[in-house]
């Protein structure tokens, strides 16, 4: 019988576990498939978000790079112009003390530069060199004092003989020392650098890199001709590889610049740059070319190259580790293409958004542990709750992160377990989301063949041009002219380039810049107002700078239009520009100029108006017909921007003169003279300064002397630029 009885009772024993464990092993199971899906989920996101970073990354340091570019040998273009214009220099017989001085500024305040010459037919040399810890070996060799700064050369042919003098001296430009004269075995006549400048006239030609022959280094030459010679702008490799390697991160990011002959023009390593052989003891150098490469990254990079060409993003395995590279086409200033290739390790981008993940689920685990003893302790009163929390967290593994945990309990512990589970789920939540860094330009430049010619292309343009400069350069000494022009053209065109525009040239001192070529930017007609009114604040803050230094303030003047342009290679078959032409830009430069009529600071065409007048203030200034434009054009003055910056925006008195001027400019479109002298009257009682309405108020009173003809449609025709 006892037998019986524990048989029984053991068939009878529940086998199911009680809801404490059942609530708990739920909850658990539940928190871990959370877990491992918010730890994939993170991992896939991670991935998506990294190469979203390396491709904006990747954007942003060619657009630092082409930056750089411009700006390091924008000082270099402007002295090779500008000297090959100086009387001077252009002078063979002639005495150069007087211009020494100011190239002697020149390459202080531009340390890019390594030298400054002019060669002559008659084979005379004027040689100005730089000293840095470079061309120290080159001083040794010389026999000169080691307080050696700049070094100065002359060649001149005497009775037949040509003869070499050479000056050492110090920073303040005070002499050194002067070893006497010798017979001179170089001639400039026979450089690359000379014979390309003659044969390519009136433009700035750079040469691939090349060993120099005073100091032995290696560099290109910026050269231009003119009558009777050529001027030289010597910079080493040293001095760009070290401006350019900034762009890098670290030492295991690659960068290379090639040209469309594979010739190496960049390098991360500017040792891998030239192929040095000796012979004979002659020391030959040329240019490495892609195929030299043994970099394993770079060469993985250059057969996606290869095979697809220019590419935005491409993945690498090598040897094991992940990287990521671009190559990007890109034009150069005498529209010759060149290419630009980058590359970085996957984990620079991965790494602080893995880091994050972990401290994400750390912090997960830790509102978990700190939330168990309570579920445990109420594991009987929370069945209820704890189903529907069960719920939100297939929620959340399902990554439903949206809707915030809506949950009650009258047990105090219960809510703390709610609130615990809200706070897992929106910091999962915020964990999710990720902002990249925003950029501006994306510079896909395709450059097409090397032929004259080119396509039709919409465009927005800017001129702008200073006020009274004839009269400026002409009260200024050239070097401080030479050093104020490149201040302002650099603030100018760094702007202009941040704001993805295309600085085409440097007339004088006007600067031609468009939007919407080679590549596509969208809102280009407003990318060229907003540019306008961001130069004149820029140039605002140029002018206090000038004006505390006891300078001349200088006051520009811009043009704003849009409309088709033929955008391509023009000139002939050995002298080639990437430029825009057409009666588009002829009209924008116009529109410049009638500035100095209507004693304005920045003109658009009423086709740009009409596109950005939901963005920025308008105040219609005429309907005129500048020389030269083949039908009237509507004038407007662009006062400022609707929203946006304070200083960019327009005041409340900019809103109210136009408003003023738009009762006044309604009248006068009726052609009641009478009335429209009434209403400039009350208008000049506000704004007694204002210039277009004194031009209105003498057009006015000769209209009511002699009326206009009666199918006169209010164009004004200008007769002069």
């Amino acid at each position: 019988m006892e037998g019986s009885v524990r048989t029984n009772s053991s068939s009878t024993r529940d086998p199911r576990i009680t809801l404490f464990a059942t609530i708990l092993t739920m909850f658990l199971c539940a928190a871990l498939l959370v877990g491992a899906g918010v730890t994939i989920a993170d991992y896939i996101q991670n991935r998506r978000n990294a190469l979203s970073v390396a491709s904006e990354t990747f954007k942003e340091k060619i657009a630092r790079i082409n930056e750089r570019r411009l700006a390091f040998f924008a000082a270099p273009f402007l002295i090779a112009q500008q000297l090959g214009d100086t009387p001077l220099l252009r002078d063979p017989r002639g005495s150069k003390d007087p211009i020494l001085k100011m190239i002697l500024s020149s390459l202080a305040i531009n340390p890019q530069i390594s030298a400054v010459y002019a060669g002559y037919e008659n084979g005379n040399f004027f040689h100005v060199l730089s000293i840095t810890d470079a061309e120290k070996s080159f001083v040794e060799r010389m026999g000169a004092s080691a307080a050696t700064r700049f070094a100065v050369r002359e060649i001149r042919s005497d009775s037949g003989n040509r003869m070499e003098t050479w000056r050492f001296l110090d920073g303040e430009g005070r002499q050194i020392a002067a070893p006497g004269d010798q017979a001179a075995t170089f001639d400039p006549r026979l450089r690359a650098w000379y014979r390309d400048a003659r044969a390519q006239q009136e433009r700035v030609v750079r040469t691939p890199p090349y060993l120099f022959a005073a100091t032995d280094q290696i560099g290109m030459t910026l050269s231009r001709a003119f009558e009777g010679g050529a001027i030289g702008v010597d910079i080493t490799l040293d001095r760009l590889m070290a401006y350019v390697r900034s762009v890098r991160s670290n030492d295991k990011q690659r960068f290379v610049g090639f040209d469309e002959q594979n010739r190496l023009l960049a390098h991360f390593d500017p040792d891998r740059m030239f192929k040095v052989t000796i012979s004979h003891e002659m020391r030959t150098v040329e240019l490495a070319t892609t195929a030299d490469l043994s970099d394993p990254v770079v060469r993985e990079a250059m057969q996606v190259f290869k095979r697809e060409g220019p590419y935005e993003l491409a993945h690498l395995d090598v040897d094991g580790a992940e990287y990521l590279s671009t190559v990007v086409q890109q034009v150069g200033r005498d529209g010759t293409s060149f290419y630009v290739l980058y590359a970085a390790p996957f984990s620079d981008f991965v790494g602080p958004l893995a880091h994050a993940a972990a401290r994400s689920i750390l912090a997960a685990l830790l509102v978990f542990i700190l939330a168990l003893p309570a579920i445990i302790y109420f594991a009987h009163s929370i069945s209820k709750p704890l189903r529907r929390l069960s719920k939100e967290a297939e929620l959340i593994q399902a990554f439903q992160l949206a809707d915030p945990i809506q949950l009650g309990s009258r047990v105090r512990e219960v809510n703390k377990l709610i609130k615990s589970m809200a706070g897992m789920k929106g910091a999962i939540r915020e964990v999710t989301k990720f902002v990249p860094k925003a950029l501006v330009r994306e510079l896909v430049q395709r450059g097409g063949s090397l032929e004259v010619g080119g396509a039709t292309r919409r465009v927005s343009i800017l001129f702008s041009d200073i006020r009274d400069f004839t009269q400026f350069s002409g009260e200024m000494p050239a070097e401080t002219l030479m050093i104020k022009l490149s201040e302002y053209f650099e603030e100018l065109a760094s702007l202009i380039i941040r704001e993805g525009g295309t600085v085409d040239k440097y007339i004088g001192d006007a600067v031609f810049a468009f939007w919407n070529a080679p590549q596509s930017v969208p809102r280009y007609e407003h990318l060229a107002c907003a540019t306008a009114l961001k130069c004149r604040v820029a140039l605002r803050r140029l002018n206090a700078r000038w004006t505390e230094q006891g300078m001349t303030a200088w006051q520009t003047r811009f043009g704003v239009h849009v409309g088709e342009a033929v955008l391509g290679n023009v000139g002939s078959s050995d002298r080639i520009d990437y430029t825009a032409i057409g009666n588009t830009v002829n009209i924008a430069s116009r529109l410049e100029g009638l500035n100095k009529h209507y004693g304005t600071g920045i003109l658009a065409s009423g086709d740009i108006a009409d596109v950005c007048s939901d963005q920025f203030l308008f105040r219609r200034v005429d309907r005129s017909q500048p020389k030269g434009a083949v039908r009237p054009l509507d004038v407007f003055e662009l006062l400022g921007m609707h929203e946006g910056p304070e200083d960019l925006r327009a005041t409340p008195d900019m809103v109210r003169l136009v408003e003023d001027w738009n009762r006044v400019y309604e009248v006068y479109a009726h052609k009641n003279w009478l009335g429209t002298l009434d209403a400039l009257e009350a208008f000049a009682a506000d704004h007694p300064d204002d210039v277009v309405a004194g031009l209105y108020l003498s057009r006015v009173i000769g209209f009511v002397l002699e009326p206009p003809p009666e199918d006169w449609e209010g164009v004004v025709h200008f007769s002069q630029k």
